[in-house]
């Protein structure tokens, strides 16, 4: 476990770009990818942690779904954006599943944090490949936040 602390430390924004590369490299060897997702470290280590993550194959990748759209909860959070833009050409059939049950439960929140979350996972409705697979009353509730966010909000 001390390696992975080693490796955060390296990941950290405030390095030169000479010592990000150098863990982004071993970051690349890590096989437990939950270690990478929304880590257990400073947010400054978060970037490159998705950056890692976003060159993994679907295939790869396709274990840990629920914790990647976990981290589009807040689309503030460093890194959240670079994993928007790979679920965003991820396989849709792979992606359906995991995807309605996030929804759902984001939906069933009934309070602003599961709007502004529905605001954001409905960017995925530029995968086509996966709004293809989606029943069309989730995709009606997603384009009323798509490009659109906080419509609800009265703030």
């Amino acid at each position: 476990m001390n390696d992975i602390q080693n490796i955060y430390k390296m990941l950290n924004w405030e390095n030169n770009n000479e010592t990000r590369a150098e863990g982004i490299s071993l970051a690349k060897e890590i096989e437990d990818l939950s270690l990478l997702i929304l880590p257990p470290a400073a947010p400054s280590v978060w970037e490159c942690c998705a950056q890692v993550l976003s060159e993994k194959t679907d295939t790869v990748l396709e274990p840990y779904l629920d914790s990647l759209l976990e981290w589009l909860q807040d689309l503030n959070w460093p890194g959240a954006l670079i994993i928007l833009n790979r679920l965003k050409i991820f396989s849709g059939k792979k992606l359906k599943k995991t995807f309605i049950d996030c929804f759902t439960y984001a939906k069933n929140l009934n309070n602003e944090e599961g709007l502004m979350w529905l605001d954001y996972l409905s960017e995925l409705l530029d995968n086509e490949e996966l709004k293809v697979e989606l029943p069309k009353p989730i995709i009606e509730i997603l384009q009323k936040h798509y490009k659109n966010w906080g419509f609800w909000y009265d703030g």
